[in-house]
């Protein structure tokens, strides 16, 4: 099954800038996918594209056949997204801060606390679950902003650079845990 489509997806900003040109491509269930290119080169604005956050100048696209324009909820229920910038509660425990999260998405307390733990061993964060998110490092935060965005288990899972602001032990771990869930 086809999970991410983009066909002759295009975006221009006001003023004329062209963030997007003409993108086309196809990804399949477990596939993993990467953009790379310099600052500037529209990765996030994609990203953002496919999630609902922008319109399309040009083109579509859709997320296990969902069109984020017309269905930007149903999109957000099946996928998780890391942006570069995730913003979560500091006055709240990392534990606290994915328990709320996966509330958002309809998931008990208790189901959500099961979750959580699983992923803060995954990420190693367990060490700090319970310790209020201002305390955190850039990397623990980013580390933890993964982990929000794979509480509800996604179907597709969008990442804005992941390992950005990790240690390299710490980026090694985030990539094995990305192809583990490929493969699931």
């Amino acid at each position: 099954m086809q999970t991410v489509v983009l066909e002759n997806l295009s975006k221009t900003f006001s003023g004329g800038k062209k963030a997007v040109k003409d993108v086309s491509l196809s990804l399949e269930k477990g596939e993993v996918f990467g953009f790379l290119g310099p600052n500037g080169a529209g990765k996030t604005t994609t990203v953002k594209l496919l999630n609902g956050m922008l319109v399309p100048s040009e083109g579509r696209c859709s997320v296990m056949g969902y069109d984020p324009v017309r269905d930007p909820e149903k999109v957000h229920a099946v996928s998780g997204v890391l942006t570069e910038h995730a913003r979560m509660y500091d006055n709240m425990t990392g534990l606290q801060n994915l328990i709320f999260y996966a509330q958002i998405f309809g998931i008990s307390e208790e189901e959500g606390k099961k979750r959580a733990m699983v992923l803060l061993e995954k990420l190693e964060l367990k060490e700090a679950a319970e310790q209020k998110l201002a305390a955190y490092s850039t990397g623990m935060r980013q580390r933890l902003s993964l982990a929000r965005a794979m509480i509800h288990r996604p179907e597709v899972l969008f990442l804005d650079e992941p390992t950005s602001g990790l240690d390299p032990e710490s980026a090694q771990n985030v990539n094995r845990l990305i192809r583990e869930m490929a493969g699931e």
